[in-house]
């Protein structure tokens, strides 16, 4: 056999190391008793990548982490059906029952996990699901078959490229289809034939071209960004994934002095990684997260103060450059609130159980989802509040939809219809460098939690107001336009459950307005670049003293 990587050629560790067997006899029912064709499954992985001379350390993260575990998905749909209250403890995706949040998630989710077991060799595509280890670390080389009859093994290495996060990531917030600039519509294959904006999935679907992220222009990896300790776990159990993520823009892109490593700061994962790649920057010049204070590894800074990303596999390196100096009045406003090219959106969606189904494994009903539209744009803006924080972070329409378990047997009349509207915060990894401007936010509807539709600002006898026509019609479950996260101009509903997130909130009354009244400024302004620049430097209440006769504010 040929075609092994470095540290997994059996010239180093034999072959049983992986695929087990008994290695003492010569004959060959006897030798082959106990082996596993496919190592590397979580099934197995204690037997064959995790013993203690090799991964056991790495095995223990994993089985912790949210890519196994998939808490967070099962706390929300738990919840969606009033299976739970609140949305927040700790599950695991191989101990679902018969519920019917469980059988939904048995459905619609539970292939996306670690734990789904590889049955078959072959090279990871588009439609590959779990496989353990595997599903990060193995690749065949470019041009040979998935076929052992060939003698060419694949590699069980470091190289983990797009392809393997592509799988479950395409689906839902869909961050690996956004981050190439793909957004996915319900065409079908064969009206989009031959063309070039358009982009037929292994499975089907239908996405056309949108902008893709300016770090994907760049050549870079996912793992470029996130490391080890947020894909593969740090052996502590997450409810969310919000919690478990550890960089943030900031980590690299820093308005001051980036954080650095100190001599001997470094984690045993970290100096695994650091090892194993070849590395030539120093060791004591990462950059390094500003939560947790973890080494990036692939991060450096030279002797002249310069910030460095090195691409994991291809080793090219890449400028840092530092980031926009935050103005005065933006200083709650994420980073990716402004630089959000555009997230995915979705409206009409219906979601009920058809008990007269038959399964592929032969089980009989199954949870059937229908979505009206899909479509992109720029993001709403969304309140994150903790504690006494606020932060203002891009949202998406998370759940627009109508919930009909009637047909799911045993549910009680009463209960067995729900409509929600939920929005979520989102990071769609479609970041540009450009920023949004600020049309963008004071006075467009969408941005505002409206929905689609046109926002006219009328002045009548000094007098002034701003009115809205939606582009969707009302739904009736609450008399809102269908892609809406809250009414024109009504305030938040303490008895209203806005997102599956208990900390997430549209814009209040108060908030509205004040977009709106700045809103009125720039209606006018909105290529004035020096007016523009005193409001962002908190100038605004000294100008609306100062304004002209002819300026009416709402």
């Amino acid at each position: 056999m040929t075609g092994f990587s470095r540290y997994h050629d059996p010239k180093v560790i034999g072959c049983a190391s992986c695929h087990l067997g008994n290695i003492h006899s010569k004959d060959k029912n006897i030798a082959h008793k106990g082996m596993v064709l496919i190592p590397g499954n979580l099934q197995n992985a204690a037997q064959t990548c995790a013993t203690a001379n090799c991964h056991s350390k790495e095995l223990h993260r994993i089985q912790k982490s949210l890519m196994t575990t998939n808490s967070g998905i099962i706390s929300v749909d738990k919840y969606l059906f009033d299976e739970l209250e609140p949305s927040d403890s700790l599950f695991h995706i191989t101990h679902l029952g018969q519920t019917a949040a469980d059988m939904h998630l048995k459905n619609k989710c539970a292939t996306c996990h670690l734990g789904n077991e590889k049955k078959h060799y072959g090279a990871i595509d588009e439609k590959s699901r779990g496989g353990g280890c595997l599903a990060c670390h193995l690749n065949y080389d470019a041009g040979s078959k998935p076929n052992i009859k060939d003698q060419i093994h694949p590699k069980i290495n470091l190289n983990v490229d797009n392809t393997k996060c592509f799988g479950c990531h395409s689906r839902s917030g869909r961050i690996s289809t956004n981050y190439e600039g793909w957004s996915e519509t319900l065409l079908k294959p064969h009206e989009v034939k031959n063309s070039k904006n358009h982009r037929l999935l292994m499975d089907g679907r239908v996405f056309e071209k949108a902008t893709a992220d300016v770090h994907h222009k760049s050549g870079m990896l996912c793992i470029d960004c996130h490391i080890s300790q947020e894909i593969m776990g740090d052996g502590k159990t997450y409810k969310h994934e919000a919690d478990a993520i550890k960089i943030s823009c900031a980590d690299c892109h820093t308005q001051g002095k980036p954080n650095q490593t100190k001599p001997l700061q470094m984690d045993y994962i970290s100096a695994f990684d650091y090892a194993l790649r070849g590395y030539k920057h120093s060791a004591n010049s990462f950059l390094v997260t500003q939560k947790g204070s973890i080494p990036l590894v692939n991060t450096h800074k030279d002797a002249k103060g310069n910030a460095f990303l090195v691409s994991k596999i291809s080793k090219k390196e890449l400028p840092i450059k530092q980031s926009c100096k935050r103005d005065e009045v933006h200083q709650k406003v994420s980073c990716s609130m402004c630089h959000t090219a555009w997230a995915p959106t979705c409206i009409g969606c219906h979601t009920d159980y058809d008990p007269r189904i038959i399964n592929a494994d032969k089980t009989q009903g199954r949870w059937i989802e229908h979505v009206a539209e899909f479509g992109f744009a720029p993001p709403t803006i969304g309140v994150k509040k903790i504690g006494n924080s606020k932060e203002f972070v891009p949202a998406i329409p998370g759940m627009i939809m109508t919930l009909d378990k009637s047909g799911f047997k045993g549910t009680k009349k009463g209960s067995d219809s729900k409509f929600v509207r939920w929005y979520a915060p989102n990071a769609a990894h479609t970041t540009t460098k450009t920023v949004r401007n600020c049309a963008s936010c004071h006075i467009n509807s969408q941005a505002l939690g409206f929905g689609k539709g046109t926002l006219n600002y009328v002045v009548k006898d000094k007098k002034a107001n701003w009115n809205f026509t939606p582009y969707y019609a009302n739904t009736p479950q609450d008399g809102l336009p269908q892609d809406a996260w809250i009414g024109f101009l009504k305030d938040v509903n303490t008895k209203t459950t806005y997102s599956s997130h208990n900390y997430f909130f549209p814009l209040d009354l108060k908030e509205q307005k004040k977009m709106l009244e700045v809103g009125a400024c720039i209606h006018c302004h909105q290529k004035d670049d020096k007016f523009l620049k005193r409001l962002t430097n908190g100038e605004y209440q000294k100008m609306l003293k100062t304004r002209k006769k002819v300026c009416v504010i709402p």
